[in-house]
């Protein structure tokens, strides 16, 4: 039996963030990565992506691509069979956090963009990924595909975007995917989950946040085991 599944990446990633996934994905998977177009609201985004999305799908949102997931099922969620977080939240910033966002963007203003994501491989990536020669490869030919502009419109559409914690109701099959050593979403920050009813929560060892990268035949499997079980 096919199996629709949209996976949607996250901040300074291409859809080619989940290249090294796709081969692991279960027989009958019928996948469509797609890349965020540089619009600066999620739901200006969710409606861009929807027109070209099957008419019914699994969903599954890694990093920023959770908020736009999270988009996605508020604007069509009698599409959207089944939804998977991925090293991500439903919550909206704080003030805190959209003041470090605020910063990045100064610091792309002037002209330090690849700097400062080269900068933050450390943060991105579990110490044993960092000596990887053809992972960091892969990483720096996407962010360059990806580029200052784009980065620029998606994290103000992220200090924008709304909670919506209340979608995730039980109502469809939901799982929270979560990397063991992600400083960006520790597992302690996703125990959301635990209030979703009948909600599954992962954590992939070995990891840093960017988990499709890093551990693509683990999360295969965990998204796999998630369709599976409906």
């Amino acid at each position: 039996m096919t199996a629709d599944l949209v996976l949607v990446p996250g901040l300074n990633n291409t859809r080619a963030v989940f290249d090294r996934v796709l081969p692991h994905l279960p027989p009958g998977t019928r996948a469509t990565a797609v890349d965020n177009p540089p619009l600066e609201s999620v739901d200006a985004i969710a409606q861009a992506l929807l027109p070209a999305l099957p008419a019914r799908f699994w969903l599954a949102g890694f990093s920023f691509g959770g908020y736009v997931a999270l988009a996605l099922l508020a604007a069509a969620p009698e599409r959207v069979r089944g939804i998977a977080l991925v090293c991500t939240a439903p919550g909206a910033d704080s003030p805190a956090a959209a003041e470090r966002r605020r910063a990045s963007l100064e610091q792309v203003a002037q002209g330090r963009y690849f700097e400062m994501i080269e900068a933050q491989a450390a943060l991105a990536f579990h110490p044993d990924s960092l000596a990887d020669a053809a992972l960091m490869a892969e990483r720096a030919h996407m962010v360059r595909a990806y580029g200052p502009e784009r980065f620029v419109a998606h994290v103000r559409a992220t200090i924008a975007r709304p909670d919506r914690t209340a979608l995730l109701d039980g109502g469809r099959p939901t799982i929270v995917i979560g990397g063991s050593h992600d400083k960006a979403f520790p597992p302690e920050a996703l125990a959301y989950a635990r209030a979703i009813p009948g909600a599954r929560l992962e954590m992939i060892e070995g990891a840093g946040h960017l988990v499709p990268m890093e551990k693509p035949a683990e999360l295969a499997r965990c998204l796999g085991a998630w369709m599976a079980a409906a």
